[in-house]
């Protein structure tokens, strides 16, 4: 099965270029382009057979007997790092660079099939969320090997994320229950250059490695009036393990070489536990809707032994319909998850071991910087007939700067990055 399910995704893993392509965490704000168009607003709203990772219980609201969407976005980060540290022999020289990660493309297809009056089964395939940076190739950095080399640790970083999402809904004018078993395969990989005297530099990272990993989301509606629905999700944790990509990262940096100062890191990276509410009000020929959800990063693998920080995420959204086309804006807020570490504090009360915050900053800002915090979006759509429809939407992230603390990891400076986003989804819709 394993076997089967990699053939499948290999196609869609390749579009997908490293990049930092979420604004909540590592996660894509929504997967649809009315979704994102809407400030990846869904618990509450119908978006057909795009509801399978919002609200599987909106899927019972499928207008038809079968929709079918596929989905692509094209999405381009822009991340720099700097420092007031440029080497080791002259410390006031500084450095400003740029992540060297080109676009990516990321695939959305989504189907679903109407049983009955009451029944809708859906079945989807979406790029769902991923980080990183790419520093390979550069001439600047944040010290100097003892060689004379002079890069950014030759770092680079990248983690991608697929689910495939058979699901089943039963629904009808009042309220609604859906279930969606998720299958998700991740790929990760995490290699850089030790700056060690030049007898003992090596290169860390051994290629990437994957895992398939499984869990399942719960939804429910409720529709009060004809114009007012009410929504509710839940969506389990799912483990994955990368064998050899954080432990071996972690440990240039002295984890696992004294465990009752500095433990080894593990090589689990859980995608976190989530729950959200939403509300979907229409009137006349305006749909407003607004989404809130928990991300309990804290309490997944991987992400809190990084001290990650829960997340909520707000979502708001404004359609206009006409007869063959509508238009839709939208916000998303989610507060940056990742925190500036307390720096030169003893690990277990040993002060010989006093830089894991700066570890864990310059990991987290340098290699997976997911900071951003506010979206802002745009996008419409277009019948061309009863069969056949497209929409587009338009998402931009403003910049965000954040300086941290690395002083003791052989930075010589605190770091500061600074990351902004801009994605474009394009999509197509059959309904028959």
């Amino acid at each position: 099965m394993k076997r089967s399910i990699k053939i499948a995704v290999a196609a869609a893993i390749a579009l997908s270029a490293t990049s930092a392509f979420a604004t909540n965490g590592d996660h894509m704000i929504g997967l649809s382009a009315e979704s994102r168009a809407l400030g990846g607003t869904g618990i509450a709203h119908n978006m057909g057979s795009a509801n399978a990772l919002t609200n599987p219980a909106l899927l019972a609201k499928l207008k038809g007997k079968d929709e079918f969407i596929f989905a692509g976005t094209i999405f381009d980060s822009d991340v720099q790092v700097s420092t007031n540290a440029g080497s080791v022999n002259d410390p006031t020289k500084g450095v400003d660079m740029t992540s060297a990660e080109d676009a990516s493309v990321i695939p959305a297809i989504s189907l679903a099939h109407r049983i009955n009056d009451d029944l809708v089964f859906g079945l989807g395939m979406y790029g769902t969320a991923g980080m990183g940076t790419d520093w390979r190739g550069t001439d600047k950095s944040l010290i100097q090997n003892y060689n004379g080399k002079v890069d950014l640790y030759n770092m680079r970083s990248s983690l991608m994320l697929m689910q495939f999402t058979p699901s089943l809904a039963y629904g009808n004018d009042i309220y609604g229950l859906g279930l969606t078993g998720i299958v998700q395969y991740g790929a990760l990989s995490v290699d850089y250059d030790t700056n060690d005297a030049a007898t003992n530099a090596k290169h860390i990272g051994s290629g990437v490695s994957n895992d398939i990993g499984f869990g399942f989301q719960l939804g429910g509606y409720y529709n009060p009036t004809k114009s007012l629905t009410i929504g509710a999700v839940y969506k389990s944790a799912i483990d994955m393990e990368y064998k050899n990509q954080i432990s071996d990262a972690a440990e240039a940096y002295g984890y696992g070489s004294n465990p009752l100062a500095l433990p080894a890191k593990s090589d689990h990276l859980e995608q976190p536990e989530e729950y959200g509410i939403g509300v979907s009000y229409e009137l006349d020929k305006f749909t407003a809707t607004m989404d809130v959800k928990e991300i309990k990063w804290s309490d997944a693998k991987g992400y809190k032994d990084f001290g990650w920080d829960d997340q909520t995420v707000y979502a708001l959204g404004l359609k206009y319909s006409a007869d063959s086309y509508w238009l839709g804006l939208g916000y998303n807020y989610g507060k940056n998850p990742v925190p500036n570490n307390k720096s030169n504090v003893p690990v277990n009360g040993n002060p010989a071991y006093n830089t894991d915050g700066d570890t864990m900053n310059l990991f987290n800002y340098a290699m997976f910087p997911a900071t951003v915090e506010e979206a802002y979006t745009i996008g419409g759509g277009y019948s061309i007939n009863e069969t056949l429809a497209l929409d587009m939407a338009y998402t931009y992230s403003p910049e965000v700067s954040d300086t941290v603390e690395t002083t003791t990891v052989a930075t010589g400076s605190a770091t500061n990055t600074k990351h902004s986003q801009q994605a474009l989804t394009l999509a197509v819709k059959f309904n028959f």
